[in-house]
């Protein structure tokens, strides 16, 4: 089947190594009766609900009556980043994260953490969830345990805002840029920026994002070879998810983050101009900004990756083509000369911003290439690109 037949009902298996898990994506109101059959087997002493205060609650309303109906059920409240240890768990008891990519966090360390590792399910309620947190073994501080089940029920992005459907759209392009170019134009065309989407075309855009993840997990369940081109973009991402109250949505830090890494390659010698012009004209297909929020300028990003850089310099995936991340002594990250990266902070920095500029990395953001003067100063403190 092909990976845009915008499927409603959809079964993979998703083997990361040694583990593996069934994915399961599906939509209406006879689907929910099945998800209950499926995870009481075999049957649990409970389903502990792991979940946010934000959630709408018909969404936990709707998991409590059916759920309840295999076996007790209780809601456990998450508090900043975890759930309370209070949360008692059997050996038989079946931990069910529903929510974002937070509550999934979350629930991965709370199976990790306690005796007995119970079974733990999936309800991802964000598009990034969906097509990304939920299918990853790698958490923000390291391994998780796999789950027993991931669901993706399309029903939870119905009451989703446009933002945030928009936002959610970051590892599909990513995946797209990083990993398959071969869909490139397919995508662009079926992207919105108004991020009006029917289901149909959302379950399309979750299916490849699992075909992708299928692809690279199966060797390198823990992102650390080739499954590192799901990191593209996030060094710059996180380091403007870092600054607080001025943060963009995690999908915009994505793209201007894909958008640093895509200026850097080029100044380095990496990616053509071709290749830099793809990322612009997905990230327009797609609506996100382009620039950096107009609160933010260059000095506070690079203060971020300072911070964040531990040791040596920020270290960023970078690509050679498209689909082709670069290769630094072993490894898919490579560090990145200040210089160079100031240069690609100014590709996104917006008029107004108060950026502090050198006047090399200006000329790179406006007319230097690989060629020119500023171009070859700038590839020269990165290092030796590709010949």
């Amino acid at each position: 089947m092909s990976v845009f037949a915008s499927p409603i009902a959809l079964d993979r298996y998703l083997v990361a190594g040694s583990a593996g898990f069934p994915v399961q994506v599906r939509h209406g109101d006879d689907s929910w009766s099945e998800l209950a059959r499926i995870a009481a087997e075999p049957a649990p002493d409970a389903f502990v609900i792991v979940t946010e205060r934000t959630l709408p609650r018909a969404h936990i309303a709707r998991v409590l009556h059916h759920l309840g109906t295999a076996a007790p059920t209780c809601v456990r409240w998450l508090t900043g980043q975890d759930v309370p240890d209070g949360a008692a768990l059997t050996p038989g008891s079946v931990i069910v994260a529903l929510g974002g990519t937070r509550v999934i966090d979350a629930a991965g360390r709370l199976a990790a953490r306690t005796g007995g590792r119970p079974r733990l399910v999936y309800l991802p309620t964000t598009l990034r969830a969906m097509s990304d947190s939920a299918l990853s073994l790698v958490g923000p501080t390291g391994p998780r345990p796999a789950p027993v089940l991931v669901r993706v029920q399309l029903d939870f992005l119905t009451t989703l805002t446009p933002d945030a459907v928009r936002s959610g759209l970051g590892a599909l392009v990513r995946n797209v840029l990083a990993v398959s170019p071969a869909f490139h134009h397919r995508v662009a065309d079926r992207l919105r920026p108004d991020a009006r989407y029917d289901l149909e075309t959302l379950a399309s855009f979750i299916a490849l994002s699992l075909e992708v993840r299928a692809t690279l997990m199966i060797y390198d369940p823990l992102e650390r070879g080739p499954a590192m081109a799901f990191h593209y973009g996030r060094t710059v991402a996180d380091a403007l998810r870092g600054l607080g109250a001025d943060a963009p949505r995690y999908g915009e830090a994505t793209a201007l983050g894909m958008l640093v890494a895509a200026r850097v390659a080029r100044l380095s010698g990496l990616l053509d101009e071709e290749g830099e012009r793809a990322h612009r004209e997905l990230v327009a297909r797609w609506g996100v900004p382009t620039e950096l929020p107009a609160t933010v300028t260059a000095d506070d990003v690079l203060g971020a990756l300072r911070r964040t850089a531990s040791p040596g310099r920020p270290a960023l995936v970078l690509l050679d083509r498209l689909g082709e991340p670069h290769i630094e002594s072993g490894h898919l990250a490579t560090e990145v000369d200040e210089d160079l990266l100031r240069a690609g902070l100014d590709a996104i920095a917006g008029r107004g911003t108060g950026t502090s500029r050198t006047t090399g990395a200006a000329e790179a953001a406006g007319t230097a290439t690989e060629g020119s003067p500023a171009g070859r100063d700038l590839a020269a403190a990165a290092g030796p690109g590709r010949p």
